[in-house]
C-alpha cells in the first residue's frame, strides 16, 4: 500500500488513490461484481490493455482491489473490490450523485 504523508491534506491523500481518468471507472465496475480483465475493459470503455493493466497494478498496491489467479488452462484472473475499495463506495455514488445535479 502507498505511504501517505499524515500531514498533507486529506484530499491530496485521496486523489493519490484514484486520481487519474480510469481509476473511478474501475472502481464503479467493480462495485457491480467481479471481473475478468477483457470484461473489465470492455466496461470501462475507451482504455488500452496497457493503461488497464497499469491502472489495476496501482490500485492492487494501494489495495484498493484485489487479484485472484486460478490455476486453470487458459489462466483466469478476476478483479474485485477488497474491504478497503468497497468503503470508498458510498463515497463515489455521492460524486456521482452531485455531478448528475448540475
Amino acid at each position: 500500500m502507498r505511504k501517505i504523508n499524515i500531514n498533507e491534506a486529506p484530499t491530496t491523500a485521496a486523489i493519490k488513490l484514484i486520481g487519474g481518468k480510469w481509476k473511478l471507472c474501475i472502481l464503479w465496475q467493480l462495485s457491480q461484481k467481479k471481473m475478468r480483465f477483457g470484461e473489465l475493459q470492455r466496461a470501462v470503455g475507451d482504455i488500452t490493455q496497457q493503461m488497464l493493466s497499469k491502472q489495476l497494478k496501482e490500485m492492487a498496491k494501494d489495495n484498493l482491489i484485489k487479484r485472484k489467479v486460478y490455476e486453470v488452462i487458459p489462466p483466469k484472473v478476476e478483479y474485485s473490490l477488497t474491504a478497503f475499495g468497497k468503503s470508498g463506495i458510498p463515497v463515489l455514488t455521492e460524486l456521482c450523485n452531485w455531478a448528475c445535479k448540475k
